[in-house]
């Protein structure tokens, strides 16, 4: 709502200067007339930061107007020495206060003007605020909560020319998220549960149409969060990041745990106070923040799932070491496994290859002694593998033919023949 300002405005000429007389380039002595134009009485009201235009014009005896460069219009704003010359000015006043604006007039030889009346500037000063919540210290979502704000007029006491500004209650207006009634200062708010820290605005109209604004914010909490990677081996490390725009950016004066339990069975439940949490039994995780602020308790759970891979292993019957870029090692081929050793025997029992940690067994055997030796001719080998899977409650798997056995948590020695061709 804006309301329009009495006595700022107006081009109507208002005969505020007495007949005055100055010295010509003739030295003849004449009659002049210095009238202010704009603004329109010597008591104006306004609001910080508005530009006034302020107008003056000399008349000769006869009514018309008098050469310019015969006299000097100097505006004296009663703001830290501020001036400015010209008939024509403009000036804002930045801040509340009471100002007594001067005009003088100065001709070729002196002053050319006396009694012109001065012009009282009242600007809006801020009021007395006082911004409350009832009831709860913090903003719980979906609670209700009353806002009250308090206005007291200002006065300009200890001035030769006192002044009041007072407010309306009906002016009254309480600005922002969830507010369900508001009248005479009063807001009556049901903070959504989506949003965290809140900001409201309580804005007043004074009697000058000028609106002055204080803000409140209430501190809540909300939180929502990313999160990666999605997916991955045992055992999988997951980063855990808070947007910081679901709680106002203020997740430092929040306390964040984190839950995590397999599917929907909470019976394995998984806690953490920490961003970073490993996941070391394979399975499809759901996960939660509890965000903890005041005697608020706010808690999320993220929409995607944690897939941690289940333990594998492959191993392969054959391979062909030619140096022709196809199947040129044999690999075996890992999953979530926890501990890995294996060993290749010839026909005659004698060890030519050994693995011992399950992150070299992408390297595979070449088909050379120990991988760096001579060729070992083409026929059958005999493999010894030890390994332990991340799985936490599956039975020991017993390779088959033809099968690729799942890896267990308890740990299996799985044994079988392959062929070298070359």
């Amino acid at each position: 709502m804006t309301k329009r300002l009495k006595n700022v405005t107006g081009l109507a000429a208002t005969l505020l200067a007495l007949i005055l007389s100055t010295g010509m380039a003739t030295a003849q002595e004449a009659d002049y007339t210095v009238r202010i134009k704009q603004p329109i009485g010597d008591t104006i009201k306004t609001c910080p930061g508005k530009t006034i235009i302020f107008m003056a014009e000399g008349l000769n005896a006869d009514g018309t107007a008098f050469d310019p460069n015969q006299v000097t219009f100097t505006w004296d704003f009663g703001y830290n020495g501020q001036i400015r010359t010209g008939p024509t000015v403009s000036w804002n006043f930045p801040e509340g206060g009471h100002y007594l604006i001067r005009l003088y007039v100065t001709g070729l030889s002196g002053p050319a003007a006396k009694n012109i009346p001065e012009i009282h500037v009242f600007t809006g000063m801020k009021p007395w605020f006082t911004g409350t919540r009832s009831d709860q210290p913090s903003v719980c979502g979906g609670s209700e909560i009353t806002l009250t704000g308090f206005v007291n007029p200002v006065n300009w006491t200890g001035d030769a020319f006192p002044f009041t500004n007072t407010f309306a209650k009906a002016d009254f207006v309480w600005d922002g998220s969830g507010i369900e009634s508001d009248r005479n200062g009063i807001a009556r708010i049901k903070p959504p549960l989506d949003k965290g820290h809140l900001k409201y605005v309580f804005r007043v109209a004074d009697d000058f149409g000028c609106y002055q604004d204080t803000t409140l914010t209430l501190y809540g909490v909300y939180a929502t969060f990313n999160m990666e990677p999605l997916t991955g081996e045992a055992p999988l490390e997951v980063s855990f990041t808070i947007d910081s725009s679901s709680n106002g950016g203020s997740e430092n004066s929040i306390a964040y745990e984190w839950e995590f339990y397999e599917n929907t069975d909470t019976s394995t439940l998984l806690h953490s106070t920490e961003n970073v949490f490993k996941f070391e039994i394979p399975g499809q995780y759901t996960s939660l923040v509890i965000a903890k602020y005041q005697q608020c308790t706010y808690s999320y759970t993220h929409e995607e799932y944690i897939r941690v891979d289940s333990s594998l292993l492959e191993i392969p019957n054959v391979f062909t070491p030619n140096e022709d870029g196809a199947n040129d090692y044999f690999q075996v081929k890992g999953r979530s496994l926890k501990t890995f050793h294996g060993v290749i025997y010839n026909r005659w029992g004698r060890p030519v290859f050994e693995w011992a940690d399950p992150k070299t067994l992408e390297s595979g055997w070449n088909g050379k002694y120990n991988n760096t030796g001579a060729d070992c001719p083409s026929g059958t080998y005999y493999y010894v593998i030890k390994a332990t899977g991340y799985d936490k409650d599956k039975t020991e798997a017993k390779p088959e033919d033809g099968d690729y056995p799942d890896i267990s948590y308890q740990g299996g020695v799985y044994k079988g023949f392959l062929t070298l061709i070359r």
